[in-house]
């Protein structure tokens, strides 16, 4: 699986953007659950996401041809958007 992982270190935020056709096993999904886990960890946030979770949002952004999937983690919180 390739993906871009960005920190901000002025507004202290990272940004984790995977193309939408990386995910293809459940490793995949894996591996994006637990890098969302750990880097919010940083932040003291429990990112109440599950591999479910992340199979649905893929699940969308495949119907929208979207062609990436964007999550951005802060202080402020996670956001995921495609």
């Amino acid at each position: 699986m390739k993906l871009d992982v960005v920190q901000d270190a002025k507004d202290h935020t990272y940004t984790l953007k995977v193309k939408i056709d990386q995910y293809k096993t459940l490793r995949d999904y894996e591996v994006m659950h637990n890098l969302i886990n750990a880097i919010s960890l940083d932040f003291d946030l429990d990112p109440e996401i599950s591999i479910e979770d992340l199979k649905n949002i893929v699940a969308e952004a495949r119907k929208e041809e979207a062609e990436e999937i964007s999550c951005e983690i802060g202080p402020e919180g996670i956001d995921i958007e495609f």
